[in-house]
């Protein structure tokens, strides 16, 4: 999921300096989050299903375990119980996902499972 949403840790939202906001995940920081945030560049899907270009605010963390830590949290929501209830079945982790509302894309779930399918073609499972 966090090659999916950072490209493969390289593009992580930024600050306005630069650094890292260590979001692997592509959290947004939406109206009940405290913490600290950046605004980036995102794509969500307008109403004909395109991708349009938008400016986002997303968490910031100030190390990778926070940003773990929080994407944990955030899964044990029942927002996305259906993800939770996947195993070790990538499409339906992805499928979960989405149902929970997680992305706009319309085929957020279809890329997840390639970017999965790739992790596992990888390290050979």
């Amino acid at each position: 999921h966090a090659a999916l949403e950072s490209g493969w840790g390289r593009q992580p939202p930024r600050t306005g300096d630069g650094a890292s906001s260590h979001n692997l995940f592509g959290i947004k920081a939406g109206y009940g989050w405290g913490g600290a945030s950046v605004e980036a560049l995102t794509r969500e899907a307008g109403t004909d299903g395109s991708l349009l270009p938008v400016m986002q605010r997303f968490r910031a963390y100030g190390d990778y375990s926070s940003a773990f830590d929080d994407y944990v949290r955030l899964l044990r929501t029942p927002r996305y119980a259906g993800a939770r209830g996947a195993g070790d079945d990538a499409a339906a982790f992805a499928a979960g996902l989405v149902r929970g509302g997680y992305a706009t894309d319309p085929d957020y779930a279809g890329k997840l499972g390639r970017v999965a399918a790739q992790v596992q073609r990888l390290v050979g499972g």
